[in-house]
């Protein structure tokens, strides 16, 4: 699927009225010079999924709604694209929270081990001088 296009189309669709009404007409005649898939030019017959405009509405009413559509699911990549990124951000942020927690239990440890240490020695120094 080339996505640019599809763009393309709407884009021309929507500033030229001859190529308005050769989609309506011969829409496989219109498009052979683009790069579509027969998934994409359905969504030209069919306007774009939308099920009030239809291939007999009115061109620049057609155009518009072809652009709506491909405006919204250049939002909706961008909002994926973006919730993509949160994900990863979120995950950054456990795994820093995960090295943070294991320091603390390594200082922890050293911490016990440093006191065990004190205790150790006060015992040898106890038993070293007896009262």
């Amino acid at each position: 699927m080339s996505q640019e296009a599809l763009e393309e189309v709407l884009r021309k669709a929507s500033s030229d009225a001859q190529f308005r009404n050769r989609l309506q007409t011969d829409l496989e005649g219109a498009v052979r010079g683009f790069d579509l898939s027969a998934q994409e030019k359905q969504q030209l017959r069919t306007g774009a999924g939308d099920r009030a405009v239809s291939v007999g509405a009115a061109p620049q009413r057609q155009a518009a709604a072809y652009a709506a559509n491909a405006y919204a699911q250049n939002t909706v990549d961008a909002q994926n694209t973006v919730d993509a990124q949160n994900t990863v951000d979120a995950q950054n942020t456990v795994d820093a929270q995960n090295t943070v927690d294991a320091q603390n239990t390594v200082e922890a440890q050293n911490t016990v081990e440093a006191q065990n240490t004190v205790e150790a020695q006060n015992t040898v120094e106890a038993q070293s001088h007896p009262d």
